[in-house]
């Protein structure tokens, strides 16, 4: 996760990394050197995803030691963490920051409360683990990818599955929305990118 957390100063970025070593790394580059700030060691398993919230003061890490750590970037230490008895793929920030919402290898995508990470709700994911999550800009959808090769679109409130997208013959790695949040574009283990059409409507 790249994220520019100096007032719009383009020259000078801010880098946060993890690795299979289960560590967070923060570091500061500009067009001459790169510096680590912090390194942040609480994870006994790899770290398998890592995103920032929108103005790049914390990052959350999701593990396959069974948990996901929110970081306070700018301090280097931990805010609180999530738990539960499997393996994290994936972990997203609601575009309101008030929620988290996780994929794992039990098939569950699960959602946290942000003010101190505990469980709100998990529902079934699919057929098989949860690989990849993306939030829709207004919150109000989702899309998922799953290790059974299917994208499925989710609302958000209510945990339904709104529709399933099947072509890939490999395990999903990657699910995005496009900027202009009509397409999904999904990566499958096989090397094939899909680029779905999803215009998306409020139901009555």
């Amino acid at each position: 996760a790249i994220n520019n957390r100096d007032g719009g100063n383009e020259s000078l970025w801010h880098l946060v990394s993890g690795g299979k070593d289960g560590r967070v790394r923060v570091w500061k580059i500009n067009a001459k050197h790169q510096t680590m700030v912090h390194s942040m060691k609480e994870h006994r398993g790899a770290i398998n995803a890592l995103v920032c919230n929108r103005d790049g003061s914390q990052a959350i890490s999701a593990s396959s030691d069974g948990s996901c750590i929110v970081w306070d970037l700018q301090k280097g230490v931990r805010i609180h963490a999530l738990y539960d008895a499997t393996v994290f793929h994936t972990v997203c920030y609601h575009p309101d920051e008030s929620q988290y919402i996780t994929g794992s290898a039990n098939n569950k995508i699960g959602f946290w409360d942000a003010y101190d990470g505990s469980p709100i709700r998990f529902i079934p994911g699919g057929g098989s683990d949860v690989t990849s999550l993306d939030i829709q800009s207004e919150g109000t959808y989702f899309v998922s990818g799953s290790a059974d090769k299917n994208v499925n679109v989710w609302h958000y409130d209510n945990g339904e599955m709104i529709s399933t997208g099947q072509g890939h013959s490999g395990r999903i790695s990657t699910v995005a929305h496009s900027p202009d949040q009509n397409s999904v574009i999904s990566v499958g283990s096989e090397g094939g990118i899909f680029i779905w059409n999803i215009t998306l409507r409020e139901r009555n």
